[in-house]
């Protein structure tokens, strides 16, 4: 064969014609589609899905308080004239604000939807390259394969906001039902979709840069760095100055634009200074429990010390959970002890709104619980069946993830409820029941840690499958 005949046989290699030769010829290919990948697929069809559908609910949500703001109903309209200024702003605030808290978890879900598609390939990346695949090829492979899964859950996702859409009816604010598709803009639709692509291709490319992969079909993953200890000392500092600065936006509803812009910015900032902390505080117990004794201990917090950031984003969805409550625990926008229009609005809707955000908060951080975990097994399954070799049953990598993950959890909901709440104490106009709503939110909050440990039980029986196919290639 030519020199010129195998170059031209190599350019004559499609993406498409590389990637089923690949998964026809790698023995990885069958058993990904065998121990592990199928379920990854399927909670990362899910997550674009209920990601999908909840960021146009919010966006339609938003924007029916921005219509009813140009045209308010009776009730509306008797408490703007009784607070002698618009009702309608503070109810976009508030609609904007529930999804500040939302966002970073969403972004964050479709994240791990998108990188889903690469984890524990680096074998099949690597065989695609023995076949004459360029780098580029690689990398437009899996971001098409990475887009695909994307659409299908866009389809999904918008067919159910547009299915939901009337069941919003049955719930009430500004003293006037929800109209039956009073939350569909469709305008929105197109956006979300660009959005979500977007971040879809972005987070592959992101991923891939971690995986270098030679025409020798070596592939080698780059370590993360750790938090420094100037980054976790700065971030103290940062977030208790941007709680000063917050402590100046009195919330109310005389308060004008200016202040709820304000709030939005430096909320943002305060709630991102505490994600950098709390990076840096679960690197720090991790490593100050590596003396720790115990073969599960060593394990767990070794993984966590070395790669405190991919913990994080496993929790990340549990701290803005815990977030929310706290500062819904103490948040007061008006003064309860006087009979208005107004005062009735408020203590009507606040609470509705809670629920709600509190309800997605949850459909988050079990999507996100399960899909993490998910990937954790099919990303670690070469150390898993190592481990099993030399004596290790599934319960042992069980108890090891329960530890891995719970702790951390337990770490970021301690923060979560404590910076929320010193955020909601310092913006309300006065202080609720402390104890009532502590409690509930408290309770709120060990359920949702509760219901986290448990879906990290629930991938118990992943693992047994994964370690049921071990075997030697001449088995």
């Amino acid at each position: 064969m030519t020199p010129s005949t195998t170059q031209s046989q190599s350019h004559s290699l499609t993406p498409m014609t590389l990637a089923r030769a690949a998964m026809s010829s790698s023995r990885e290919g069958r058993d990904q589609r065998t121990s592990g990948e199928r379920w990854v697929r399927v909670l990362s069809l899910a997550a674009f899905t209920v990601s999908t559908w909840m960021l146009l609910t919010l966006a339609g949500g938003t924007w029916m308080f921005v219509g009813r703001h140009r045209n308010p109903g009776e009730v509306l309209q008797a408490a703007s004239e009784e607070l002698h200024g618009p009702q309608g702003i503070p109810y976009i605030f508030l609609a904007l604000f529930a999804s500040l808290l939302l966002i970073p978890t969403l972004l964050n879900l479709l994240t791990q939807a998108a990188r889903a598609n690469l984890s524990g390939r680096e074998t099949h990346l690597a065989t695609l390259r023995l076949l004459g695949a360029t780098a580029g090829q690689v990398r437009g492979m899996m971001i098409v394969d990475a887009l695909r899964q994307a659409a299908i859950g866009l389809v999904l996702g918008t067919v159910l906001y547009a299915v939901t859409v009337p069941v919003w009816s049955l719930i009430a604010f500004q003293g006037e039902q929800i109209g039956r598709w009073e939350m569909l803009t469709w305008w929105l639709i197109p956006v979300v979709w660009l959005v979500v692509l977007a971040l879809a291709a972005a987070s592959v490319w992101l991923a891939l840069r971690r995986v270098s992969i030679t025409p020798l079909g070596v592939s080698k993953r780059v370590p993360p760095k750790g938090q420094n200890l100037v980054t976790f000392v700065l971030s103290f500092v940062i977030t208790w100055a941007l709680l000063k600065m917050l402590s100046r936006f009195g919330l109310s509803p005389s308060a004008d634009t200016g202040v709820y812009l304000g709030v939005l910015v430096f909320g943002a900032a305060f709630m991102l200074a505490n994600a950098v902390f709390a990076v840096g505080l679960i690197q720090l117990v991790a490593r100050l429990s590596y003396r720790v004794p115990g073969s599960k201990n060593y394990v767990a917090t070794r993984r966590v010390g070395r790669d405190a950031k991919t913990t994080w984003r496993r929790v990340a969805a549990l701290f803005f959970l815990a977030f929310t409550a706290g500062f819904a625990s103490r948040l007061s926008l008006v003064e309860t002890e006087f009979e208005s229009v107004a005062v009735d609005m408020y203590t009507a809707d606040i609470p509705t709104g809670v629920a709600i955000t509190v309800t997605f908060g949850i459909v988050l951080l079990c999507v996100s619980t399960l899909l993490g975990q998910a990937l954790a097994v099919v990303e670690q399954k070469y150390l898993t069946r190592s481990l099993y070799f030399i004596g290790a049953p599934a319960s042992f990598h069980t108890a090891v993830a329960v530890r891995e993950i719970g702790i951390p959890m337990a770490i970021v909901s301690f923060i979560g409820l404590i910076q929320g709440g010193l955020m909601g104490t310092v913006m309300s106009v006065e202080q609720p029941n402390t104890m009532t709503s502590l409690i509930q939110f408290v309770a709120l909050v060990a359920i949702a840690l509760i219901v986290s440990v448990a879906a990290v039980y629930a991938t118990g029986p992943l693992r047994q499958r994964v370690l049921a196919q071990t075997g030697r290639l001449n088995d």
